[in-house]
């Protein structure tokens, strides 16, 4: 047998695995295990997403629903329930305690307010000014305790023209106002109407992207203000439009728009700011191709052997098929057909080979399967970095949910249990907290209060 070299990157793999394998996670300290969360999300799951972040790192987070539970233990595909919970929450229930308080009651609200003297984090959903109308606003909570950092998602925010509308906060609202979703989808033919092509509307993005953004905003803002809570003892509000934090991502879009009052319209799978980008059919599904510099497009086009036919090698520079739009469509046009002949696995065989041995080597295009999330969750690569590896819940048993998304030598995040029951937790939390036994619990439940 030939010996071969072992390639560098092979032994750094090795050596960063043993210091941030995910398997070993619990033996490690937890970066926000000093900080107590209490989380009043209510049917947003931008609040839960959020809490979920800081619960992976430690923080005890305790997760607060009305007596019965929130509505967004509800959101599952065709109904489905797994004991009291549908799908969507077993993702976003991890390492929270669970408990009941109705806030809507006067004397639920006192209780909320001794929990708060023991909270460092609140998060809250409701529509702009309900907490403030029941009393337990930011001004009135920070006179509890001064170092409350106090977080609120809504979809227009606290301040401004459409602030005062009461309106729980909506992913799919927030992804209609940010302007984002109005650039996805195909592209309207010219002098066409979407009543003449209805297939032309703007498309959704598949999951609730504005409600993880915005989740994902207020867990770095809340982050933020640990720090700065750390040197001034303050602890402050934070107000996120999940609307806003959506628009962030639109990049270029606004830049262009604010500099030439050029809106980006629909362009289907392409992009009007890079090419080679986009996706394109194959025999067995599709793939991306990824060509930003000159030679990986012309690389590309010598892969579907059209480089001669096509004037390839009298191409200097991307410019022009970024300008035009029409030129893109062009090349679309031509390649569909061509592409289509491959699986998607040929394909990027294809541009492997020509790194190797093509007119451009190692110059060569990115390709990419399109893959179903059956085929991501079965994929070695995720399923080696722990990716999908099975969390053995001790309420729901064993449960498949997205964690380790990023991987830490120290303080990593961690999925302790999935998820827990309508009040599962109001024996531990209210005792631990408040000192209220088993007798104190039965006369509140009695009231309604839990």
């Amino acid at each position: 047998m030939s010996n071969y070299a072992r390639a560098k990157w092979a032994d750094w793999a090795d050596h960063i695995r043993s210091l941030d394998d995910p398997a070993k996670n619990s033996e490690k300290p937890e970066a926000l295990d000093d900080l107590v969360v209490i989380d009043v999300s209510s049917r947003s799951m931008a609040g839960c997403y959020c809490s979920s972040l800081l619960a992976e790192l430690g923080a005890e987070t305790i997760r607060i629903e009305p007596p019965g539970g929130d509505l967004v233990r509800t959101y599952s595909p065709d109904g489905i329930m797994v004991k009291d919970t549908g799908l969507a929450y077993l993702q976003e229930g991890r390492n929270k305690f669970h408990i009941t308080l109705d806030l809507e009651k006067k004397e639920s609200r006192e209780i909320f307010k001794s929990l708060i003297g023991y909270a460092d984090v609140l998060i809250e959903t409701y529509p702009t000014g309900t907490m403030d109308a029941w009393g337990i606003g930011y001004e009135e909570l920070s006179k509890i305790n001064p170092k409350l950092i106090f977080a609120s998602i809504t979809t227009y925010g606290q301040f401004g023209p459409e602030s005062g509308r009461k309106q729980y906060d909506y992913d799919n609202i927030a992804q209609a106002r940010s302007g984002a979703q109005y650039q996805c989808g195909e592209v309207l033919p010219e002098g066409k109407s979407l009543k003449e092509a209805p297939s032309c509307v703007p498309t959704k993005a598949g999951p609730w992207i504005a409600w993880a953004t915005a989740g994902t905003y207020a867990c770095h803002g809340i982050l933020a203000a640990v720090y700065y809570r750390e040197s001034t003892g303050e602890g402050q509000a934070i107000d996120v439009s999940s609307a806003e934090a959506y628009e962030r991502l639109n990049d270029y879009a606004l830049l262009w728009y604010a500099d030439t009052g050029i809106i980006n319209e629909r362009f289907g799978s392409l992009d009007t700011a890079l090419w080679l980008y986009g996706f394109f059919p194959t025999k067995d599904g599709g793939v991306f191709l990824g060509g930003l510099r000159l030679e990986m497009w012309k690389g590309f086009v010598d892969i579907l052997g059209k480089y001669d036919e096509w004037g390839a090698e009298k191409w200097d520079s991307l410019l022009p098929f970024m300008r035009d739009k029409a030129t893109q469509l062009k090349y679309q046009a031509l390649m569909n057909p061509l592409t289509s002949l491959y699986t998607s696995q040929e394909l990027t065989q294809k541009s492997v080979d020509y790194a190797k041995t093509g007119r451009f080597a190692p110059i060569t295009p990115v390709v990419a399967a399109i893959v179903s999330p059956w085929e991501t969750m079965h994929d070695e690569n995720w399923i080696d970095r722990g990716m999908f590896t099975p969390v053995q819940d001790p309420v729901y048993g064993s449960i498949v949910c997205a964690q380790a998304q990023w991987k830490a030598t120290e303080t990593p995040p961690r999925t302790k249990w999935v998820c827990r029951p309508v009040g599962y937790d109001n024996g531990y939390v209210y005792l631990k907290y408040l000192g209220y036994g088993p007798t104190k619990l039965k006369e509140l439940e009695g009231k309604g209060i839990i």
